[in-house]
């Protein structure tokens, strides 16, 4: 089976070219043979305020596309240029699959495809800003500032 294959939860939203559908009451497939039918399942979005991170505006404009919010006309210039800052900072790390994978995947106006890829990226930023925030705490806590108390 060629196209996009969605395995649906029950009751699952998701947008098929900005239309909202409903799965039914049990799990259920659907087939998108179609290259030209824009699909994104509510579980997969965020939200504009969430947008804070590189990784995530790439994410957040290959979303747009899908929910037919802005054209791939407008978006996919940004959406590769996103990509190729991905590509430099992942590059020689086994991140980097993924994002050449979306660059692809966009390249072939597979937008979907894109987006699935970075979802591994979203996850992996998120550990690194983690990482970051606890390296500069545990850097603040390491320098001891005298108080009035210790210097009198």
């Amino acid at each position: 089976m060629s196209g996009l294959v969605l395995s649906l939860k029950p009751n699952e939203k998701f947008l098929v070219n900005g239309a909202m559908l409903v799965n039914g009451p049990k799990r259920g497939q659907i087939c998108v043979e179609d290259n030209d039918v824009y699909v994104l399942r509510l579980s997969d979005v965020i939200h504009p305020e969430e947008v804070t991170t590189p990784v995530k505006r790439v994410y957040y404009a290959l979303q747009l596309i899908l929910s037919c919010d802005m054209s791939a006309d407008e978006a996919v210039d940004v959406v590769l240029d996103g990509l190729k800052g991905l590509v430099r900072v992942f590059e020689q790390t086994p991140y980097l699959k993924h994002a050449e994978k979306a660059a692809n995947a966009v390249l072939q106006d597979r937008f979907y495809s894109a987006l699935c890829s970075l979802k591994t990226l979203l996850d992996v930023e998120k550990d690194l800003f983690a990482r970051h925030a606890n390296t500069i705490k545990a850097e603040k806590t390491a320098i001891s500032v005298p108080t009035m108390a210790q210097t009198g």
